[in-house]
């Protein structure tokens, strides 16, 4: 696209196991459990684009990508050579996030700017400011809402009623007018599943489907009869 970019920062958070691939050429994930964080887009062990990447990096090597990852299939690790570590670090930087310093900087950006981070974008925010020289500007792309992850934004801006309904924390975060906006659509939905009824069901597959389909055709002969 010609876009000028120096480097591609991955910041991960404490699933860091592609970050210390980026620094070492060492993927390994013996001993490694995920943890899950408040950011489980990135909670990963093996990733899904890696392979993708390293492909192109290998002038297309399909034999050595075979075997560098039935290697981590059997053995939970693989190194890269040295011509490729050094490949892709020219076009990456990487470093990793705590959920301390996630929360932390939920909080002090609301603080500062009246915008919510959600913790995907607060870990890439704390990656950055750590790794940005301040010779070259750092653009943050964030693909997410903060009122999906309500939990965790409650805790990092020390919200007392955590223990709430779903719908009630989206609601209560919005009170807040920060940036950016609740989705109105959210909102309505919320507001429906208030009044919608509901039933637990046994943990029976076949009880499941029955009950989806009885509400599936409810819902279209409802719409029908309109």
């Amino acid at each position: 696209m010609g876009v000028p970019i120096r480097k591609f920062i991955c910041a991960s958070n404490q699933n860091h196991v592609l970050t210390d691939f980026i620094k070492t050429g060492h993927y390994d994930i013996r001993e490694r459990k995920l943890a899950r964080t408040f950011s489980p887009a990135i909670d990963i062990l093996k990733s899904s684009n890696l392979e993708r990447h390293l492909h192109l990096m290998a002038n297309k090597d399909g034999q050595l990508m075979r075997r560098l990852f039935n290697q981590l299939e059997e053995e939970h690790h693989f190194q890269i050579e040295k011509i490729l570590v050094e490949k892709l670090q020219q076009d990456f930087v990487a470093d990793w996030c705590s959920e301390g310093e996630c929360l932390a900087a939920i909080h002090s950006t609301y603080n500062t700017s009246g915008y919510i981070l959600d913790p995907h974008t607060a870990i890439a925010k704390v990656v950055a400011d750590r790794m940005q020289d301040k010779t070259c500007p750092v653009i943050v792309s964030s693909t997410a809402h903060y009122s999906k992850f309500a939990p965790a934004i409650m805790q990092a801006l020390k919200i007392r009623e955590i223990n709430q309904t779903s719908s009630s924390q989206v609601y209560l975060l919005s009170s807040y007018n920060a940036l950016p906006p609740p989705h109105e659509a959210l909102l309505e939905r919320t507001k429906q599943q208030e009044k919608m009824e509901h039933q637990v069901c046994v943990a029976d597959v076949n009880v499941l489907k029955n009950y989806v389909e009885k509400l599936a055709q409810n819902q279209f002969i409802g719409k029908f009869s309109e």
